[in-house]
């Protein structure tokens, strides 16, 4: 799984899953605490994700989105 070493990393993770989710490319389980978790993420005044509000379950989902989207597991080799 590929971490990202910044918060710039992480919102671009959190952003790709969020685009995932609206454009429905992401097929989700209904699974409350992942329901919550997404549904509980705010924004800061400036418009940037507070990142105290995502909980552990949104972070491991967008970090492994963020490595299954890279092009290394998208080659049908």
């Amino acid at each position: 799984m590929i971490i990202p070493n910044s918060r710039k990393e992480f919102e671009k993770h959190l952003n790709l899953l969020a685009e995932s989710a609206r454009t429905k490319k992401l097929k989700m389980p209904l699974i409350p605490r992942l329901i919550n978790g997404l549904s509980n993420a705010k924004f800061s005044p400036n418009r940037r994700i507070n990142l105290s509000t995502i909980d552990e379950t949104t972070r491991l989902l967008a970090n492994t989105l963020n490595t299954f989207d890279k092009d290394k597991f998208n080659n049908n080799e």
